[in-house]
């Protein structure tokens, strides 16, 4: 496994990130759910976050969801033809403990067959074992992942092959899939997005018995090796897997790499719909246009203390 690129301790970051929604007609009302906070994690503090939105709302709040991430919800019940959302946020993302050549035991120590009943439930990591809608447990994933997976090869140095081929074997195509497509599908194809590597590295993992979850958020537009990264102008998505002794540790199979000081994290579940950054409801006969924008500013660190 190649060495880690050197980084900087801890890096901090401004995020905008911009939704519009523009009607063929005007629409009555609109009722939303935005999961675009940055989650607070023992790597990453949010400084700050706001959530500007027009036309004004009659109603908002804020709640944690199941899986403990942030959301707000808002309700505007003014007749609309265009619906604008921006989350500003900024945090500090540090360095992580677990990164490229690591020691990790054997991926056999760490994987389970399907129908294990561990004597003590962990949910937040079990839950996560069992296959859902978007990221089914099925042979031919199983079979994809199985050449990163020789006997007794350790669990990290494993999930990672597995990282590095799918950014090698597939295309990063934004035209080539929709919110529908299956991981089936996709493997077959082997073209799409962030979202859908994400679901498929999933599938891959929990067809194996390993434990593995969907992480939203961002990546910044460069890396520190100066290579661009796909998927920097929109919401972000890679998986975190799990290992005893180690805990959950994120890769990013769109760009090949494990996660590290440059990806901002929103939030995790089991797949995209868990965490989707906006969704909801209007009322209305009319088509819509969705137009995104992601911009994240690295920003200097406040000065240490005297």
């Amino acid at each position: 496994m190649p060495a880690a690129t050197a980084l900087p301790l801890a890096a901090r970051y401004r995020v905008v990130h911009e939704t519009v929604y523009h009607y063929s007609s005007q629409v009555s009302s609109s009722r939303q759910i935005a999961h675009l906070s940055p989650r607070d994690t023992p790597w990453q503090r949010v400084l700050w976050h706001n959530l500007d939105i027009e036309p004004r709302c009659s109603e908002r709040g804020t709640g944690t969801d199941y899986f403990g991430n942030g959301y707000e919800r808002f309700f505007v019940d003014e007749p609309h033809q265009v619906l604008s959302v921006r989350a500003s946020s900024e945090v500090i993302v540090s360095r992580r403990m677990t990164g490229p050549g690591t020691p990790s035991p054997a991926w056999e120590q760490v994987a389970q067959p399907a129908g294990f009943r561990p004597q003590v439930v962990d949910l937040d990591v079990e839950q996560y074992r069992v296959a859902s809608p978007a990221a089914p447990m099925f042979a031919a994933a199983r079979d994809y992942a199985a050449p990163s997976f020789p006997a007794g090869r350790p669990w990290l140095e494993a999930v990672f092959d597995l990282t590095r081929r799918i950014q090698r074997e597939f295309v990063y195509d934004p035209g080539a899939t929709t919110i529908s497509t299956s991981v089936a599908e996709v493997l077959e194809q082997r073209r799409g997005v962030c979202q859908d590597f994400a679901h498929l590295m999933i599938a891959a993992l929990r067809s194996l018995g390993i434990v593995a979850r969907y992480v939203s958020g961002y990546v910044l537009n460069q890396g520190a090796d100066g290579a661009r990264h796909a998927g920097a102008d929109a919401s972000h998505a890679w998986v975190a897997a799990f290992c005893p002794g180690l805990g959950w540790v994120d890769f990013d199979p769109t760009n090949g790499k494990v996660v590290d000081e440059e990806f901002i994290t929103l939030g995790w579940g089991r797949e995209y719909q868990d965490v989707t950054p906006l969704r909801g409801v209007v009322l209305g006969a009319a088509s819509q246009r969705l137009t995104v924008a992601v911009r994240v500013t690295p920003l200097a660190l406040d000065p240490p203390p005297p």
